[in-house]
Parts: C-alpha cells; structure tokens; sequence
C-alpha cells in the first residue's frame, strides 16, 4: 500500500494502521495573533516530510502542565486517515469538540472512523481567545477562518488522500457541531461543497452578536487588569493563555466563545444564508441529542444552579430559563433537564425543524445512553467492546452500521438491520436511542421550553 502523498503543502510519507495509511500534522496554515488564517506555503514541495508525530496542538489550558505534547498558537495542522491514497472514498472532516477551549487532533472524538471504508481527516483549530475572541484591532472569527481553510485543503487535495472531491460530509461533536452548524450558515462558498452533516450535541445556538462578543473580551481584559483589548497582541503565547485561564477558571464558560455575527463571514440574516445553502445544494442533515445533557451538572446545589451555574451558561437569557421552573417537585432535577435542553436539545429540535421545513432531508435522534447526558452516544459508540454490556453490544453496532449508511449512501438504512431511520418533517419523527433498542419516537407532544432566543448565551 502507497504511503507517500503529494499535496498543496508539501510530500508527506505516512504509515499504515488498521488497513489505513495515517498521516498526521500536515500543516495547511499559518496562524498570526488574532488574524485569519493564511494558506501554509511549502519553500519544497517535493521534500519529503514524515507525517508519522502528532503535530502541534492548539493552546489550551494543559498546555500549562507539563506535557510531551506540545502546544503553539501556530497550530494549523490536520490528520488524514485513508483506506487507499488511489481511492475515491468519502471524505469525513471531524472538527473536535470542547466548548472552544479543549481539544485537538491529538485526540479524536470519533477514532472508529479511522477503520471505516472512508477517509477521515481531523484538522486544529485555534480555541478561546487565539480564535474566537473580538478584540481591537484583530479580526473577527479566527476560529471559523482556520476550519474554512482546512475545509478548502481537502477539496484541494482530496484525490491525493484517496478521496472523493464530490463526496465531503462534516461532522462534529459539541463546539465541532455548532461550528459545522456556523459554517453552513456562513457566507463562504467553500461550504458549497459539502453533501451532508452530522451533528452530535451542538447546532444552531453559538452565533453570537457583536455586542457580546465584545463584552467577553472586556470582562476577560479586566478581570486581568489589562486596559484595552490591544496589549493582548503584545503576549507570549503563554501569557495569553493564562490571562484567559485567569478569568474562566471559577466558571463554566461553554458558551463564552464561538462564531460572531460581523457582517463579514457570517451575516445577521444566517437564516436565510443556511436556507439558500440547503436550496442551492441540498446537504442532508443527521442531528443528535441527549434527553438530559447536562446530567453531570447535579453536582451542584439548587442556588448555585440558580445564581451561577445559569449565568455562566445563559447570560442575560438565564432569566428566561428560570422563570420556566416548576414551582414544585424536584427543581433540582428539573433544573438541570431544563438547562441541557436550553443548551443542546432544543437548539437541536429547532435546528431539525428549520431545515426541513425548508426542504432539507433531516435526520433527527435522541438518545438516552449513558443517562441521556453530553457525548453520550459518541461515548456509546466509542468503548471498547469488552467494556459495554454484553446486551448492549448488538444495539450499539446497529446504531454505528445506521450512521455509517447515512455516510455512504445519503440515507441511514440498512437492508440488514430492517430499521428505516424516519426523516424529520411534519410528524416530528425521530430515531429514539436506547441502550439496548432502537425505535421511531415523535416529538409533537414535548413540553420544549418557550420564547428561548437562537442566541443561547447573550450579554
């Protein structure tokens, strides 16, 4: 099996595992201090570089610790996973989770898709405030620039990897989804190129608007005693981070950073952007959600929930969600389902419900595996075999077997498993997941909670 690779970056020579041959940190950008990305420029492109190490990771708060990882804002690099370099497989970009803050190629959220019949590529993203921050003088959506420019990388170089040019899907887990969800409703027409999506827990919820992106920015700034945004371009990489780390560390700041609306990449009419996109090429959609995603919030007491916890999560918004408390039983309990619906499973529902009221062929499931909390599907799917319950086993494969079908062949149906995965549409179907069983549920009949904002966390 061929193991060398010609790109628009340079020549790599890669390794063969699970019948795959692997390459790992190609470079396909730079990264400049709060700048768009620009395209990595190879000084010899015919020298042969060893993809064979896992390349630089993005800056994040373990890159404080000691590590034999190593960590640079200069983070641009991607892995690729192909069954066969003069093949024309589909090609599936993960772009990782973490709420903007975590993460990185160095570890997949979805690494059985490196022994699947197609190809799999994992690119860096800059994270926090070296991608999805607003500062003076800086440009806006950093972040959504390095994933566009990976994004553009494959179609590129898609038939030296073994792919299909015409076949790339996107899928992502958490701040992976919610971006694929920011970048199909950009004004980028890379996106053009992309056949279907899959969202696991995260959709349309992260766009912010300027005004708070700003605030964020200023809070952090003073939290640090720093008096204009500027005097961040002046710090290590390091510095950086710790003036960051500084201000999110009594926190849960998921929802601090993301894509902004800046008229620029992504336009106050998104909607109708991500409608036009759909009509013009029709991408096919696989949601999913959890049935209580913030199940490891009950952690806290009821008055922390209340009075930090929400504001954390919602801003200004936390006081839509608490007025919808039930004055009695468990609100503890009922607080925490309302929080992980607000965040993930409503913001599914009506990212489902836009897309296919306006044509889209949308395929919706929620899941109770794992108590139904964050990733858990993905955490399904991803132990080890001997680690699962024997009689969860068969499901768990059915469930891998519909994702991979929805993958290769547009539709998550297999002759085999004689389940039809229902499209969302007027009846609100959806593939119900349990641990051991799969059924059709509909969603008419849920008590969603009301009057919540597209915009989850608001300043």
């Amino acid at each position: 099996m061929k193991e060398v690779i010609e790109t628009t970056t340079g020549t790599y020579q890669g390794f063969e595992k699970n019948k795959h041959v692997n390459f790992l940190g190609i470079p396909f950008g730079y990264a400049k201090r709060f700048k768009r990305a620009k395209k990595y420029v190879s000084n010899d492109l015919k020298k042969l570089n060893f993809a064979i190490h896992t390349g630089t990771q993005p800056m994040q708060e373990s890159a404080l610790e000691k590590s034999n990882i190593f960590y640079s804002e200069n983070c641009l690099n991607l892995d690729v996973s192909t069954p066969n370099i003069d093949g024309k497989y589909p090609i599936v970009i993960e772009l990782f989770g973490g709420g903007f803050l975590r993460g990185g190629n160095a570890t997949k959220n979805l690494p059985w898709l490196d022994k699947q019949p197609i190809v799999h590529v994992m690119p860096n993203y800059r994270l926090g405030l070296f991608g999805w921050s607003v500062v003076d003088d800086g440009d806006t959506n950093v972040g959504l620039s390095d994933q566009l420019m990976s994004i553009q990388w494959v179609i590129d170089n898609a038939a030296k990897i073994g792919g299909d040019v015409n076949n790339i899907n996107l899928v992502g887990l958490s701040a992976g989804a919610k971006s694929i969800s920011a970048l199909m409703a950009s004004n980028s027409d890379i996106l053009d190129n992309i056949k279907k999506i899959i969202l696991f827990s995260g959709s349309l919820q992260t766009i912010r608007d300027m005004k708070t992106a700003q605030k964020v920015t200023k809070r952090i700034c003073s939290d640090n005693n720093i008096s204009n945004s500027r005097e961040l371009f002046n710090l290590t990489d390091d510095g950086l981070l710790t003036v960051q780390v500084n201000s999110t560390k009594d926190h849960i700041p998921t929802n601090w950073f993301g894509p902004v609306i800046d008229g620029d990449l992504i336009s106050d009419k998104w909607q109708d952007v991500l409608i036009e996109r759909l009509k013009k090429t029709d991408f096919k959609s696989l949601i999913s959600a959890g049935i209580n995603e913030q199940a490891l919030l009950s952690q806290y007491n009821l008055a922390t929930l209340k009075t930090k916890i929400c504001q954390d999560l919602f801003g200004t918004n936390a006081e839509i969600l608490l007025d919808q408390l039930p004055a009695s039983g468990n609100q503890k309990s009922a607080l925490v389902k309302l929080i992980g619906e607000a965040m993930y499973s409503f913001p599914a529902f009506r990212t489902e419900k836009l897309l296919s009221a306006n044509g889209g062929d949308v395929y919706g499931n929620y899941f109770s595996v794992f108590d139904g909390r964050h990733g858990g599907n993905i955490q399904y799917l991803s132990v080890p075999k001997g680690e699962l319950n024997i009689e969860y086993r068969k499901n768990r494969q059915l469930y891998g077997q519909l994702i991979m079908d929805f993958l290769l062949s547009n539709k998550p149906y297999n002759d085999k498993i004689k389940f039809e995965w229902p499209l969302f549409d007027k009846n609100q179907l959806v593939m119900q997941l349990d641990s051991n069983d799969i059924s059709s549920v509909s969603l008419i009949d849920h008590d969603w909670i009301k009057e919540f904002p597209w915009q989850t966390y608001k300043l």
